[in-house]
């Protein structure tokens, strides 16, 4: 059995201080993703999540069994923006568009997430079953850090992010990225991990 330690390998670019503000530059990564819009509380975004780790530790599950290989399940992530970004900053939720994923090893190809999501498929209890894609993707260069707290009160640690990145020569580029370290179900929402991350490019 071969054990690939994605959470020791990628440790760099999971990690952050709750004080300081840091870049990172993140290698490309393969990744299970769903896309939707709205209310992150809405019966569509949960359908989302609960599929996408379905299809993730089926896909796990069938790589240990067919190729001898295991690997964690990554924490979910999610790419958050809106058409017009004012609708973003100022929490008009409805207009939110989102993708949430789980980054995947290397080992992982197109033809085994094909065959996890129609196992999934094929017994899903959801009344929509989202679209699951397998896609590689390179953020680059990007500021982070950690918010602790729930996620409701995130605004004041953006604002802090943001101001470091003007600040440090470089301008917002692409989607707001979240990493959800915390179980919001088990964890009280003042404990709440969540790593707040936002590619750059030069000013």
């Amino acid at each position: 059995m071969k054990t690939i330690d994605l959470k020791k390998t990628l440790k760099p670019y999971y990690s952050a201080s709750a004080a300081n503000p840091a870049f990172v530059d993140l290698p490309a990564m393969n990744a299970l993703m769903v896309d939707g819009q709205g209310d992150p509380n809405s019966a569509a975004f949960q359908e989302a999540v609960g599929t996408l780790y379905s299809v993730a530790y089926t896909l796990k599950f069938a790589l240990k069994k067919d190729k001898a290989v295991d690997y964690p399940v990554m924490a979910l992530e999610g790419l958050w923006w809106a058409d017009d970004p004012a609708s973003f900053l100022n929490g008009e939720r409805d207009k939110w568009r989102w993708t949430v994923l789980i980054v995947l090893p290397d080992v992982v190809t197109k033809k085994d997430v094909a065959a996890s999501v129609a196992a999934v498929k094929a017994k899903a209890k959801f009344p929509r079953f989202p679209e699951v894609r397998f896609e590689r993707f390179a953020e680059g260069r990007a500021a982070q850090i950690m918010h602790v707290g729930p996620y409701a009160a995130e605004r004041a640690t953006i604002e802090g992010l943001h101001r470091f990145i003007a600040e440090s020569g470089y301008r917002l580029r692409d989607a707001h990225h979240e990493i959800y370290l915390g179980d919001p179900r088990r964890a009280a929402p003042e404990k709440l991990r969540t790593i707040i991350r936002q590619p750059v490019a030069k000013a």
